[in-house]
């Protein structure tokens, strides 16, 4: 574990314990096969999730959705009500039916069709991958909202 806090000094939970196992490495490969318009940015890594990387500069895993809740709001995010209204370097989560927010990626510019953002985001314990908003795996869920850092 690292120190880890929000703007306003509230610490977050993360860990740092994770292996890279052979299963891994098999849903890595999976998953590039089920994705095969997403780029490969790196390898798999198990240092870092998709919530480490758009909040923690890629150094742990945050993992509670209470903590991804409180930093949105205690680094002062604002939701951008349309995907048309985002920039590079604005963040998509992606949330469950439940509201819980399973995934988490960088805007980093836009394409077809109809100016669809493109994301960066990891992938469970695999790599990342630059993606269109749409294809990304179905288990992170089916909610999308999008954020920009207002401070």
């Amino acid at each position: 574990m690292i120190r880890l806090e929000t703007s306003q000094g509230t610490g977050i939970d993360n860990h740092q314990d994770a292996e890279l196992t052979h299963q891994v490495l098999a849903l890595h490969k999976q998953l590039k096969r089920d994705h095969p318009n997403a780029d490969e940015r790196c390898d798999a890594s198990v240092n870092y999730n998709c919530h480490g990387l758009t909040f923690a500069s890629r150094r742990t895993w945050v993992f509670k959705p209470l903590d991804i809740a409180m930093i949105l709001d205690e680094d002062e995010y604002t939701e951008i009500p349309d995907m048309h209204g985002t920039l590079p370097g604005d963040i998509v989560v992606y949330f469950s039916e439940q509201g819980d927010p399973n995934h988490s990626g960088v805007i980093v510019g836009a394409g077809p069709p109809l100016i669809v953002p493109k994301v960066c985001s990891k992938w469970a314990f695999c790599g990342e991958f630059l993606h269109s908003l749409h294809d990304c795996p179905p288990m992170y869920g089916p909610i999308k909202k999008f954020y920009r850092c207002t401070r």
